[in-house]
């Protein structure tokens, strides 16, 4: 493995932006049928780490770009705390960009947007859970994303896919208007509010299918209905789109395996100014939408752009104390500004036979920041689907209404706040 490299293209945004209001931080956890003995976790970690050394990195700072250095230190797990997702700091991570956390039989891996997507993060929670209870006398095999801890490290997935999925695409620009945020009374710094809904997967599959579409563009556009309701009922000001924002795993697209970002966007949107939209008519546009969006050529265009951006030559020749506060400057006035927020749904998670035994829920949480103030994260695992809100305002108004139309649909909800 090499000593050190460059940051991939999504990657290079968040040194830029990053603070103790936003630490573009996520987290996924796994809970387990058995209280964590922390030894044997940290014991776990090492081996994990052994095969998986792009988690082990630590930030450096070049003239240009920002890049990664391995690093031969010990990560050491921690001690869960009630707020999540907090910023990574020198004092909280020895200069590390993850954290390996664990309270009861709860084991939570907390990762910085740079080193990887909700993905790649799956992997290596797979792999930790997987070594943990190999300690524990368990026999676990390296299927279903558990990679296999006594073998070397992979050079392929520290490969940036990127530019080898782009190839000579041309780009592809759509306009970005300004979206509707919520608004709410801030909770403060290094605070972060977590509701969680349990859906079993039947329930929710059966409704979807009603509509004839997948569970991501029935979620999605359950969502919008309720952040559109939510700015009629709010807003007195011209109304103005509700767009959420959906992120799109592109490794299926390149049949790669890299554990690095691989991800794009979508962005499904209605516009109340054209009137009053019935669910139906949500769901379709959401259905139609991400149908044409989310096509091959479609996602390399969009990959295509965003490298172009990187390597217009007036970005790369600016020193990386100018280049941050561009990047800053242009993420303010096009990220954030352009949706209202985010849903990212990593799918039904599958482990094997051996290890499903043992544990009983997988959750998954975006971290929330100011401005969108509110995120939605899902994952499926047996026969649930996990859906967890993250705010970083004290108004619950929108998990409220959204959890309650799901329930209107005839769709079984047990809510609960998310603490472990």
């Amino acid at each position: 493995m090499r000593r050190w490299y460059r940051l991939d293209n999504a990657a290079n945004l968040y040194p830029a932006i990053r603070n103790r209001r936003i630490p573009a931080v996520f987290r996924i956890s796994a809970e387990l049928d058995q209280k964590i003995d922390p030894k044997e976790l940290q014991s776990a970690l090492d081996t994990t780490i052994r095969r998986l050394p792009i988690f082990a990195v630590k930030l450096r700072a070049g003239l240009f770009w920002h890049y990664f250095m391995f690093s031969g230190k010990k990560i050491t797990v921690q001690e869960d705390v009630s707020n999540p997702c907090m910023e990574m700091t020198r004092g909280s991570t020895k200069g590390f960009l993850i954290r390996v956390r664990y309270h009861h039989n709860v084991i939570a891996l907390e990762v910085f947007h740079s080193i990887t997507d909700g993905q790649g993060a799956l992997i290596f929670l797979k792999t930790l859970v997987a070594q943990y209870l190999i300690m524990q006398g368990s026999r676990i095999p390296a299927v279903k994303g558990v990679l296999d801890g006594s073998q070397q490290p992979n050079a392929l997935e520290i490969k940036d896919n990127f530019r080898s999925f782009a190839k000579n695409s041309p780009t592809r620009t759509i306009p970005k208007e300004r979206a509707f945020h919520i608004r709410g009374t801030f909770l403060g710094i290094n605070q972060m509010k977590m509701i969680k809904g349990v859906i079993p997967f039947a329930s929710l599959k059966l409704a979807a299918k009603a509509f004839g579409v997948t569970i991501t563009e029935y979620l999605a556009a359950a969502y919008l209905k309720v952040l559109n309701e939510h700015q009629l009922e709010h807003t007195i000001r011209v109304k103005i789109p509700v767009k959420v924002q959906v992120p799109v795993n592109l490794r299926k697209y390149a049949n790669s395996d890299t554990l690095r970002n691989f991800s794009a966007f979508v962005t499904p949107s209605i516009n109340p100014l054209h009137g009053e939209y019935k669910f139906k008519e949500i769901i379709a546009l959401v259905h139609h939408y991400l149908r044409y969006e989310i096509t091959e050529k479609h996602l390399r265009a969009q990959v295509a752009g965003n490298i172009r951006y990187a390597n217009h030559p007036l970005i790369r020749i600016l020193p990386l104390f100018l280049k941050n506060r561009l990047i800053n400057l242009v993420y303010q006035l096009t990220g954030p500004s352009s949706f209202t927020s985010v849903l990212s749904n990593l799918g039904k998670i599958e482990l094997p036979s051996e290890m499903q035994a043992h544990v009983r829920s997988i959750d998954f949480v975006l971290g929330a920041t100011p401005k969108t103030n509110i995120s939605c994260a899902v994952l499926g695992y047996q026969d649930n689907i996990n859906i967890i809100f993250s705010r970083v305002i004290y108004e619950t108004d929108i998990e409220r209404r959204f959890f309650s139309f799901l329930v209107e649909q005839g769709i079984q909800v047990q809510v609960e706040n998310y603490q472990e």
